[in-house]
């Protein structure tokens, strides 16, 4: 019997096994319909219903008889009747209103939901055929707002005639006629707001055109605190009469409020670029603020070269901007007479007293014997002029051609003169050393070491031409003995050698 139980057990066991495999495909939904399902839950839970429901078809084609999808299916259409009845009834709530773009997204949306919703339908087709109609008044220039709810009056439509009748006299400047047209359209229509709103825009400009003729009024008599008012008023209500920012501007000058009157001259030259009549003023502006390089540039027409403001006004004005550079030129004027008695006092001195005419022609004449030839084929008159002028650099020259050509005494004299000089000043050192060397001077170490102390000391060696350093070069090749830098004398050598560039 216990074997006999298990086997039975067994069997019932293997026959369930078998009954879960072939009703499984019954009972389990497909993967693709899972995943449509899924997206269409999404959706749902979005509030996106129609998505909602073209991912549900989606899935009912693939498994129409899912559980899941049934329930769900369900669901979703009960969910969206709500949403149409709703929309229904807020696009019937919009029509009523005449707010006909309102009224047929909703009545669009109810037939994305429900494409059979035969009422959508019909008033989407009454909205088309109101849009034609206002389309048709259109044309034949008669506007009524689709909103109004008014838009099949035709005594609206006669009242919007009559208005746009009265804004063509309007715009030509026949106020009083159209005045006459909007009476009548009141009179049928007393809430008629653009009737109303454009019987206040005439009464306004009426009222404006005796504020114009109050300000010019006040402008001629001189008033301009009570022109500025009431201009300020006439701006803001008719910007597009330029004509009121110059007069206002005139007015500003005249009060000294001169960046009130800059930013009206600017905006008035913004829409009428007159130079004559902006620039006069904007150079008045400009002075009483005290700018006076503008005031300066706004006196003339750059284009033309035309002048609006007096040669000595505009002198002013190029004074007052540049004074400090005027008080300069004053004052080195004042100087001036001072300077010529002290040039005249020194060119006394230097050709009277230390440097002769015939000296000048010397020097002029070495000059250009230098350039040309060499130092030494003018030294006569190049000792002359040394002599005579007494110049460091001049005496330096002087001493290393006479050091040149084996003259150790003369060059000795006028070495000692160039030490003067702290641009020369270590070669001096140097070249006098060596003229003390030649003639057994054991000063001739003083001057070597200060020649190495001055040369080491920052200084400017200043202007040092070719024919000079041939000039050392050549004294160094012929007397220079000793050049170990262990030396003093060494070192000052190296020193010179270095500057020279031997």
């Amino acid at each position: 019997m216990a074997s006999g139980e298990k086997i039975f057990i067994s069997a019932l066991l293997l026959a369930a096994v078998q009954a879960a495999l072939f009703l499984s495909p019954v009972f389990a939904i497909s993967p693709q319909a899972a995943e449509y399902l899924r997206k269409a839950r999404v959706f749902f839970a979005d509030s996106n219903l129609r998505m909602a429901r073209d991912y549900l078809q989606k899935a009912i084609k693939i498994d129409a008889k899912a559980p899941e999808v049934l329930a769900f299916s369900d669901e979703l259409n009960t969910k969206i009747e709500s949403q149409v009845e709703e929309l229904r009834k807020r696009a019937l709530f919009f029509l009523e209103a005449r707010n006909l773009p309102e009224a047929h997204k909703l009545f669009s949306e109810v037939l994305t939901l429900d494409k059979d919703d035969e009422l959508s339908r019909a008033k989407l087709q009454e909205i088309a055929d109101t849009y034609k109609k206002i389309d048709d008044y259109k044309s034949r220039g008669v506007h009524v707002s689709s909103s109004s709810g008014r838009n099949h009056d035709l005594d609206m439509y006669s009242a919007v005639s009559h208005i746009n009748r009265a804004r063509g006299l309007f715009a030509k400047g026949d106020r009083n006629a159209a005045l006459t047209l909007i009476e009548e359209v009141l009179q049928r229509e007393p809430g008629y707001k653009p009737a109303i709103e454009l019987k206040d825009k005439i009464l306004q400009i009426n009222q404006l055109e005796a504020f114009i003729e109050r300000a010019e009024a006040a402008f001629l008599e001189g008033r301009m605190r009570e022109t500025a008012d009431a201009l300020n008023r006439l701006i803001e209500e008719m910007p597009d009469r330029h004509e009121f920012l110059l007069m206002r501007a005139k007015a500003n000058l005249k009060l000294k409020r001169y960046n009130a009157a800059v930013d009206d001259l600017w905006r008035y030259y913004r829409h009428r670029p007159e130079m004559n009549t902006v620039f006069p003023l904007l150079s008045d502006a400009h002075y009483g603020l005290k700018n006076y390089l503008y005031a300066y540039a706004f006196s003339f027409n750059p284009g033309t070269g035309a002048t609006y403001k007096p040669f000595f006004q505009r002198m002013k004005y190029h004074i007052y901007a540049y004074l400090p550079y005027y008080l300069v030129l004053l004052v080195s004027l004042t100087l001036l007479p001072f300077t010529f008695y002290f040039t005249w006092r020194a060119a006394e001195s230097l050709f009277v007293e230390r440097f002769s005419l015939g000296s000048l022609g010397m020097a002029i004449s070495c000059i250009f014997t230098i350039i040309f030839k060499s130092p030494e084929h003018c030294l006569g008159n190049l000792i002359v002029v040394a002599r005579d002028l007494n110049i460091a650099w001049v005496n330096y020259l002087t001493g290393i051609t006479l050091f040149k050509i084996g003259q150790i005494e003369g060059a000795q004299r006028f070495l000692a003169y160039s030490r003067a000089s702290e641009a020369i000043r270590p070669r001096a050192l140097y070249f006098f050393g060596l003229t003390r060397k030649l003639q057994k001077n054991d000063l001739c170490v003083n001057d070597f070491e200060e020649a190495v102390l001055t040369g080491l000391a920052k200084y400017r060696s200043g202007w040092h031409p070719y024919f000079v350093k041939q000039i050392e070069r050549e004294v160094l090749q012929s007397y220079s003995k000793e050049k170990s830098e262990e030396t003093i004398e060494g070192m000052a050598y190296k020193l010179v050698e270095d500057i020279t560039g031997v």
